[in-house]
């Protein structure tokens, strides 16, 4: 073979193509191998490229043309009859008769190109990977931070909680022993004995106040109050510490109003918090409380000291958390740095906005407007309240206050009846709380028996018969709550032990009583007939103790009666249709009218499965299924709650207690079952006969 031939052969069997723009039209050629990749004749660029069309083709003619020395390379993929395939150009520019062409040599890389696709996806792929392990890694870190953060909240609302108990008891201490103390010396410690505490409790509640906000765990909780008496308790509690300093504590309220619906507990360590604060930097003068009444039931506070005062450039962190700001006269920082970030974020709880305006050298004052109602509508607590009697509460401001204010005359007689001193039992693990209400109720002539936890506490109730009982909340083995339970159930048996017990009262440093009743439960279902917040002053106890000689215990009375009613009699009355809300002693029946406006449309489907319910809890009953009894109570308890039907909520929870402390229902307990089942039967009866009453009104 000729090098001619030779030369043709090996333009055939390469890859390659011509382009050139002939009188206006586009050329172009591809050489044999090339053309065989296309299933048709190829004249146009866009015969080649087909479904994988491109500009870069074109782009890369254009610039070789306008410079023909450039190193012209590029990749293109073209459609052909084997698939999609992918080749290297190198372009050359050359002129034959006039006529310039541009040459492409072609080099197959489909296999590179796929591959370094797949290299590329590959690294895509590792790299996502890595992202989403470094996404999970950081979501964990974040997770493992915000538990700690929780913890560490919690740790600080435990410790304060616990912080609390010893130093109002401190605190209580301190006063009794101050109140016969006549030496000087001896009256200069205690007063500085009783600051320290003092301070501390105010501490303790900001840390405490603080970490509650920290985890949302802060409700208020709306009551209707009195605004003045709320303003004067503040007034009296803050000037017993204004004292110490020798300055004075004013209030002027510019208002018509005084009932009114809010949180006055919040309130009160609203201003309690800025009093104090305002206290701890003023030497002379004193703190003024002004109050005055806008538009309908908006009010306008104003704390003012004349004080140090605050320089401009400190105003905006003295609300930020642990900022604290530095005496004149002192090296030493004043406070946690705690006391106005609480303050701020309970006025923003409550609806409002805190603004402070201060003059260094002049004073200092705190404005704040907040928002109260009318009337408990709307509320949930008005439900709550509804369902229950209120229970009489102090709260920790409120109890410090009275302390101060209450003037309560002694009970000039302080024997019963029988000419017995009362037997009163008090259970407290704090031995300083102990040996202080013991003081009190000792100074008042009654026998003591103290307990120093909730087990020892009803080990000493069934073995003794106590005319009053004591009870801290958070005990070790037994908390109060479980102790008052087991009273009260000892009460609806008609025990022994219960034949002289007038009252239970709760004493607790944990706040008032809606910070321990169960979600859906009413205030004043833990059966505690006073509710005290430590500290507790003898004026509160004899207080307590006067209405309760007064006055039958709250306790309800013993069920024992029911057994002494004939099943019978009262199958019968519910047959005969005879029955009244009084028909069956002990409970107060709700008629439609009772029932929610939005809640009347369910009562039809309500009494259909409340029937098959107690027909279903009978059943249980008599197979001793008191598993099955409790759940199926407490199913129903929900229902009636969520209707308001009390009468029925009061049984099915009875219901409920019996079944959770006996593992087989036989004998007495499967008759008193029985009982109660036949009073539910009669609600559902009366609610049916007020719908029909209601039908014939209408």
């Amino acid at each position: 073979m000729n090098n001619s031939a030779l030369a043709n052969e090996l333009v055939n069997k390469s890859f390659w193509w011509r382009h050139a723009y002939v009188d206006g039209q586009t050329s172009l050629v591809l050489s044999p191998s090339f053309q065989n990749f296309f299933s048709s004749p190829v004249s146009e660029l866009v015969d080649m490229t087909g479904c994988y069309t491109t500009p870069i083709i074109k782009i890369k003619i254009q610039e070789i043309l306008n410079h023909p020395d450039a190193d012209v390379r590029f990749i293109a993929s073209y459609d052909t009859c084997h698939g999609k395939r992918s080749f290297q150009h190198h372009l050359h520019v050359y002129t034959e008769l006039n006529q310039r062409y541009v040459l492409a040599s072609c080099m197959d890389v489909t296999e590179m190109v796929a591959l370094e696709r797949e290299i590329v996806d590959a690294q895509g792929r590792l790299s996502l990977t890595q992202l989403i392990e470094r996404q999970s890694q950081l979501e964990a870190q974040n997770q493992f931070i915000s538990e700690s953060y929780q913890k560490q909240s919690r740790f600080l609302a435990m410790l304060s909680h616990e912080l609390r108990s010893p130093l109002l008891g401190i605190s209580s201490l301190v006063q009794r022993l101050r109140e016969n103390q006549t030496d000087e010396a001896v009256l200069s410690a205690l007063k500085a004995i009783h600051i320290t505490a003092e301070q501390s409790t105010f501490l303790v509640n900001d840390i405490l106040t603080y970490s509650q906000t920290e985890y949302d765990e802060i409700t208020l909780h709306p009551m209707a109050f009195s605004l003045k008496e709320t303003l004067q308790n503040v007034k009296q509690l803050t000037r017993s510490i204004a004292a110490d300093k020798g300055l004075i504590v004013s209030l002027i309220y510019l208002g018509s109003r005084d009932q009114v619906v809010g949180d006055s507990v919040r309130l009160s360590q609203i201003l309690i918090n800025l009093i104090v604060n305002s206290i701890k930097f003023t030497q002379y003068g004193g703190v003024t409380i002004e109050v005055s009444q806008g538009e309908g039931s908006r009010f306008s506070f104003k704390i003012t000291d004349s004080g140090e005062g605050i320089a401009s450039d400190q105003l905006e962190r003295i609300f930020e958390p642990y900022s604290q700001l530095e005496s004149i006269g002192s090296t030493q920082n004043i406070g946690s740095g705690l006391g106005l970030l609480v303050v701020k974020k309970l006025v923003a709880l409550m609806g409002g906005e805190i603004f402070v305006k201060s003059t260094l050298g002049v004073g200092t004052s705190f404005y704040f407007d907040l928002l109260f109602d009318d009337s408990m509508e709307g509320h949930d607590s008005f439900k709550r309240i509804k369902s229950s009697p209120q229970l009489k509460s102090t709260t920790l401001e409120a109890a410090a206050t009275k302390n101060s204010v209450e003037q309560v005359n002694e009970p000039s007689d302080q024997k019963t009846e029988g000419g017995s001193s009362y037997q009163i039992l008090i259970a407290d693990d704090s031995k300083i709380n102990l040996m202080v209400l013991g003081g009190y109720l000792q100074e008042l002539n009654y026998t003591v028996v103290e307990a120093k936890n909730g087990r020892e506490a009803w080990e000493l109730f069934q073995k003794n018969s106590f005319d009053y009982v004591f009870l801290d909340i958070q005990m070790p083995f037994l908390d109060g709550i479980e102790v008052s339970h087991k009273i009260k159930d000892c009460v609806e048996s008609g025990g022994e032990a219960v034949k002289n017990l007038k009252k239970v009262f709760a004493v607790t440093a944990g706040g008032d009583e809606s910070n321990f009743t169960l979600e859906g439960e009413p205030v004043g279902s833990n059966g505690f007939d006073h509710w005290f917040v430590k500290p507790v002053s003898k004026e509160q106890i004899i207080k307590a103790l006067q209405e309760g000689a007064k006055s039958p215990s709250t306790i309800e009375p013993p069920t024992v009666l029911l057994e002494e009613e004939s099943l019978s009699e009262i199958v019968h009355t519910i047959a005969s249709g005879e029955g009244t809300k009084e028909s069956l002693p002990q409970e107060t029946w709700e008629g439609v009218e009772d029932v929610p406006e939005a809640f009347k449309g369910l009562i039809v489907d309500f009494i259909q499965e409340s029937k098959e319910g107690v027909l279903v809890l009978e059943s249980l009953v008599e197979a001793g299924d008191s598993v099955g009894v409790s759940k199926k109570a407490h199913y129903l308890k929900g229902n009636c709650m969520l209707l308001q039907l009390d009468g029925m909520v009061s049984v099915l929870r009875r219901i409920e207690k019996i079944a959770e402390k006996n593992e087989l229902l036989v004998g007495n307990k499967q008759s008193k079952l029985k009982i109660m089942l036949e009073k539910l039967r009669f609600g559902l009866k009366y609610l049916e006969k007020s719908i029909r009453i209601r039908h014939n009104d209408e």
